[in-house]
């Protein structure tokens, strides 16, 4: 018997953790966006695309949230209090290849991750509304790793450089 099986969770709670993970990964996409504009306009172009991706994953999500009376559970206004900049990392911006390689390869491990978590909320998912919703978002998700991770390996080998 598969474990995930045993949980499921509210709709308002799946919303609210589809949404945030979301919002997480526009400023992240936003942020590599920005990382990548001096050093390589290809790859921040390719981080700008998927960032857009993620406004229409949000937007999806409001008018899930909507249909179902659950407006509350995507608050729109959280969006811009998070900062852009991440102050963890040691260069703002790719100075050279080895940093760019190092953000790509972060990149590609959070976009699996990304991957992951929509996956199994779709898992999980007892609400019949939500499942077409999160069944696109796996499938967008594993898009955008797949699309991250050849970037990442035509860099390595000399393709973009």
């Amino acid at each position: 018997m598969n474990n995930l099986a045993a949980l499921s969770l509210l709709p308002q709670e799946q919303l609210n953790l589809a949404y945030y993970n979301e919002a997480s990964e526009l400023n992240r996409y936003k942020w590599l966006a920005l990382t990548f504009l001096p050093f390589d306009s290809s790859v921040s172009r390719l981080m700008n695309a998927i960032s857009m991706e993620c406004v229409h994953r949000l937007c999806n999500l409001q008018e899930v949230a909507r249909k179902m009376d659950l407006c509350a559970c995507v608050n729109a206004e959280g969006l811009g209090k998070k900062p852009l900049l991440n102050i963890k990392e040691q260069h703002f911006f790719v100075v050279n290849d080895q940093v760019g390689d190092q953000i790509l390869a972060k990149a590609e491990e959070a976009a699996k991750n990304s991957c992951t978590f929509f996956g199994w909320l779709l898992e999980t998912n007892a609400t019949p509304e939500l499942h077409n919703t999160l069944f696109e978002f796996v499938t967008q998700k594993n898009n955008e790793f797949r699309v991250i991770q050849e970037c990442r390996e035509q860099r390595s080998i000399g393709f973009y450089k």
